[in-house]
Order: C-alpha cells, then structure tokens, then sequence
C-alpha cells in the first residue's frame, strides 16, 4: 500500500533504535529519558515539520493515517490528542536546552530513513524544525478563528455581515484550506499573517461599534478576540504579527505535564 521507500515505514521500523541509549544528563546531576509520551510528541513534531502541518491537522493525523500510527507503534483505536498538546510540547522544547538537543539527536538517526525516502538530505537545525511549525500553526490558528466567526454571523446575522464585509473575505475563508498556502516561508508568510491580522481587527471593530446585537458576548468572538491578543500587538497604530513568539508562548511549560493523559 505504502512502498518500499515510505518514510514512515521505515520510521516505525526503525523506532526502538532511534530511541535507544536517548538518555541526557542535566547540569543538576538529574538523567533525563524521554518518557512514552514525549518520544511520541518528539516524532510528531518532525512529522508536522515534513508535511507542513498545522496542530489542528496534526491532530487528525494522529486520529485517522495508518502510517503514522505504525510509524509510531500506535494500536488502530488510539485515541486522539488535542493538538495543544503538540503546543505545549514546542514550548517545553524551547524552555529546555536538552529538550532541543534531544530533538538534534532524533534528527540525525532519522537521517538515513530520510534519505531512503527522498527527504530532506540535509537535516536542518532542531531550532529550525520548531519554528517552522510553530509558524504554520500559528497562522492556521487565526485563519480558523476569524473563519469560524465568520461562518457563525453569517448564520445569525448575514445582512450585518454583508454591510461590514470585504470584498476578498468569501476567498480567502469561505472554503477550505485550499483558500491559503501553508508551504509559504518567510516575507510571503508574514505578508499573509499580517493581512488576516488586518481582516480580524476590521471585523472585531465592527463587533464591538455596533453594540446593540450584543455579538461581542458569544464564545466564538471571545475566543477570536483572545486568539488575537495572543498573536498580534499594537505597534504605531498598525496591527503586527508576533512573528518571534506568540504572547501564549512566555510561560515555560513544566517537563512533567507533558505525560499527563498520555
């Protein structure tokens, strides 16, 4: 079904090596082996980095592909992650040095199954592979955001909908995924977050002037509103990606909470 030269394949069968021996020592005198579920979230992350995956997509990766789940050694039935936990996981990685250098390692053993399958025949930094998919799912969050409100007033309130609306808004987020690239690197990226930046803040404007539909007190606004105080700021009078870290990303994430629920 799969090939030969499949990478997850070759991922799954090569998965106790690639562990094997994965033991860092701390400065404080502490050894540290990552547990079931952080090896786990480790290959993930890769596999997102790979496919350019968002953690909404992720997540239904983890639910539904065959091959990741053999490339992970995962019964058929397991049940889904929520795809913060693949959040909480980068943040744990950026806080802890030898979280990062642990992700290094893994990269390095995965270079032979790599190179079978045709990818990436030269291995980018750990750092790399964080932020990238970093990026990606923090550009796919707000794209979800506003279209999900926008799907929402177009229910309850479509003739509001259409005085506010902008003319590229049925475009850009009245389909599916196909409606935004999420291969798109650097200055294309940015230009991209920055524009569905511009088109929240009309919206939640406009949300929060007319106050007699009392639009501003239902979950999905809230949700929106809070998505994009964490992922913009107010610079000079202009609205700007918070294209470094997300302000969701300064608290450091404890190593223990990782193995909660896994």
């Amino acid at each position: 079904m799969f090939g030969r030269r499949n990478f997850y394949l070759a991922a799954g069968d090569q998965l106790n090596s690639l562990f094997s021996g994965l033991i860092q020592e701390r400065t404080n005198g502490w050894n540290f082996r990552p547990s079931r579920t952080q090896g786990m979230l480790y290959l993930i992350t890769m596999f997102q980095f790979l496919e350019t995956l968002p953690d909404r997509l992720a997540a239904d990766a983890l639910h539904l592909r065959v091959d990741w789940k053999y490339a992970l050694h995962l019964p058929l039935d397991y049940p889904a992650l929520e795809g913060m936990r693949f959040c909480e996981f980068r943040r744990w990685l950026l806080a802890d040095p030898m979280g990062m250098q642990g992700l290094e390692i893994l990269l390095e053993r995965l270079a032979d199954p790599l190179l079978a399958a045709g990818k990436l025949r030269v291995n980018p930094p750990a750092g790399e592979v964080v932020k990238s998919v970093c990026l990606v799912s923090r550009l796919a969050m707000v794209w979800d955001s506003i279209r999900e409100v926008l799907g929402l007033l177009a229910t309850r309130q479509p003739e509001w909908l259409r005085r506010v609306n902008l003319p590229h808004w049925y475009d850009r987020y009245g389909r599916d995924w196909n409606t935004i690239d999420l291969t798109v690197r650097g200055p294309e990226q940015e230009a991209l977050a920055q524009s569905i930046g511009a088109d929240g803040d009309h919206l939640l404007r406009a949300i929060y002037i007319d106050a007699d539909l009392h639009l501003s007190a239902l979950p999905e606004i809230q949700a929106m509103k809070q998505t994009w105080g964490e992922q913009y700021r107010w610079l000079e009078g202009k609205i700007t990606w918070r294209k470094e870290a997300c302000a969701y990303c300064s608290p450091p994430v404890p190593i223990n909470s990782l193995d909660q629920g896994g």
